[in-house]
């Protein structure tokens, strides 16, 4: 391997290592809005709404253990138990992939839970206010009037 070639694979093997690094931070974040996010901002679930946050959490924990999979392989592959040094990504190539897969399918679907959570509270605010818009009811003609305390009397 000449000067150049080892150069641009110290390189690569930096940049995947990095790369991994940065979705397991982001990956961890996620997982505690997500459940800051089901928890104290939308109150009340649905069935689906309560599996699609199961699935984020899922996925988010599978592009971890991936991560960390991935820079296991890269650790491994240079240093090696056993066998000569062989300086390249390819051994974390499929661990890397998997990790980017999960971490944006479990971005998209958290998305798509945010978008069910600000429909959903728009109609219950659009239902409180039109509540708060509505007069209490008159009684009907010919029925009791509520009782009211009589007049204090004044000495």
């Amino acid at each position: 391997m000449d000067a150049i070639t080892l150069e641009a694979t110290k390189l690569a093997v930096g940049l995947a290592k990095d790369l991994s690094v940065q979705l397991l931070t982001l990956s961890s974040a996620l997982i505690g809005l997500t459940i800051v996010f089901a928890k104290d901002v939308k109150k009340t679930h649905s069935g689906l709404e309560v599996l699609l946050v199961i699935l984020v959490l899922f996925l988010y924990l599978a592009s971890i253990s991936c991560g960390i999979y991935a820079i296991m392989k890269l650790i491994g592959s240079l240093a090696p138990v056993s066998g000569p040094v062989v300086l390249s990504v390819d051994a974390a190539r499929p661990a890397t992939g998997y990790q980017i897969g999960a971490f944006l399918a479990a971005t998209v679907l958290f998305s798509i839970y945010g978008v069910i959570a600000i429909i959903a509270f728009r109609k219950a605010s659009a239902a409180s206010a039109a509540a708060a818009a509505i007069p209490p009811a008159a009684p009907p003609p010919g029925a009791p009037l509520p009782e009211t305390a009589p007049p204090a009397k004044v000495t």
